[in-house]
């Protein structure tokens, strides 16, 4: 054999290894573009009816607004309202101003304090020596600031039902003194006595009426008799120079009859995989917030959020996006009746503060409409901000001692869905999540 046939044996063999290698690169290069080609499959599915959904759709119902105006109260009276009469009686001896302050207290309109030692025998505040008696009169009044019904529903508030729920004696619900009033009773050391806290529209009124007797070396806190006696008689005489309801009468308490609900899931398991499917396919869920609903500063409740995100693309202003959030306060049950009767102040507290156009935080709220379901009461409002995925549709509603706010937000190439889309998806879902509620 000749050196040049080796030669070409050679180059023969090179000329195969290269032949195979290039298959092998063409055979995994089709390999990959199948699968690439399949994962753009994939993708564009989920684009279209793998990853966001639209529905079926149920449609939210309007129902009239049952929820009746509130007073609106410009400017406390003078001296709170209380009679130098009754002023008298209560703390006998106490300067007839009131409204008079001093280093140990603020003064003017609306805060205002009555004080007597020794049956105003001592001409000192705040003596220190033996007394016989000392008698405190606090009346502070607060009001709640907007635009109409706003203000009631700032009031609504403010009005901090922890200083007469939270004590070792349950508060005493009292009836015919403005439109929502507690008291409650305590012997707690020398500060003891009496708390009337009441709402008369946008106003909140605190009257304190404390006081002790010496008893040898001791000194007893006035019976509660006496102290809320005379707590109500001075808040009477507040509220009728209000122009409100002035006839305090101790009742039962609201809604005896009304149990909380004992099956409370988490927010993630009150929306069935089902009901995600047809507002938000393919989405992967996180912890939310709130946007109508307070999730601090509630007593005796607890707050909680989930949130459910589909999108398309990682930019903002490219493909379709879908949000849906379900967030939950649930009051909790420290008296009969009570916890339901949190709920409903606290839903009719929003409902005020958005019916005159006002907003529970720094954003704006339009189209507020009552529906007729689900829950006890319900209402749709819509959210908008500055940006295209800042359109949100809400709807909030309660059920016993359960307050459920549910919001959609929904984009197509940046571009927001329609009000009516958003809130028809949020009512979908709402409708879903109140079947969970027992």
């Amino acid at each position: 054999m000749s050196d040049s046939t080796q030669a070409g044996r050679g180059l023969g063999s090179k000329t195969g290894l290269r032949t195979g290698r290039r298959r092998r690169i063409t055979a995994l290069a089709g390999v990959l573009a199948v699968v690439l080609a399949g994962a753009f499959a994939v993708i564009s599915m989920r684009g279209s009816d793998g990853g966001i959904a639209d529905g079926p759709l149920l449609s939210a119902p309007a129902g009239p607004d049952t929820l009746p105006g509130g007073r609106i109260i410009r400017e406390p009276p003078r001296n709170c309202g209380v009679s130098h009469r009754t002023a008298s009686r209560l703390v006998p001896g106490a300067d007839r101003d009131a409204e008079k302050g001093n280093v140990f207290r603020r003064g003017g309109p609306g805060s205002c304090q009555w004080y007597s030692l020794d049956d105003g025998k001592a001409t000192c505040d705040f003596c220190v020596g033996d007394f016989k008696n000392e008698r405190v009169l606090n009346v502070e009044i607060t009001l709640g600031k907007g635009r109409g019904d706003e203000a009631v529903g700032a009031a609504m508030g403010l009005f901090d039902m922890a200083e007469v729920t939270q004590g070792p004696s349950p508060p005493k619900t009292i009836e015919g003194l403005g439109e929502e009033s507690f008291a409650r009773y305590g012997a707690d050391g020398e500060t003891g006595g009496a708390i009337v806290k009441f709402r008369p529209g946008n106003a909140v009124v605190t009257v304190r009426y404390q006081g002790w007797d010496a008893d040898g070396d001791r000194r007893e806190t006035i019976p509660e008799k006496t102290a809320v006696d005379g707590a109500l008689a001075a808040a009477a005489e507040t509220a009728r120079s209000l122009g409100a309801a002035a006839d305090p009468v101790v009742t039962a308490v609201k809604h005896p009859g009304t149990p909380p609900l004992q099956r409370v899931p988490k927010p993630c398991d009150t929306v069935p995989a089902a009901t995600v499917d047809r507002v938000a396919r393919g989405a992967y869920r996180k912890r939310g917030n709130a946007f109508l609903l307070p999730t601090m500063g509630l007593t005796g409740a607890s707050a909680s959020s989930c949130t459910w995100e589909a999108r398309t693309s990682r930019y903002l202003d490219e493909g379709r996006s879908r949000t849906l959030t379900v967030s939950l306060v649930v009051m909790r049950q420290r008296q009969a009746g009570m916890a339901v009767y949190a709920a409903t102040r606290q839903h009719e507290a929003v409902h005020r503060k958005l019916r005159r156009g006002g907003s529970p935080g720094f954003d704006d709220f339009a189209d507020l409409t009552p529906l007729t379901g689900p829950g006890d009461r319900a209402f749709a409002v819509t959210k908008s901000g500055p940006g295209s995925d800042d359109l949100v549709g809400i709807v909030l509603f309660q059920k016993r001692n359960v307050l459920v706010e549910v919001a959609y937000q929904g984009t197509d190439e940046g571009r927001p869905l329609p009000a009516k889309t958003l809130v028809d998806s949020a009512y979908t879902v709402a409708v879903a999540a109140e079947r969970s509620l027992r």
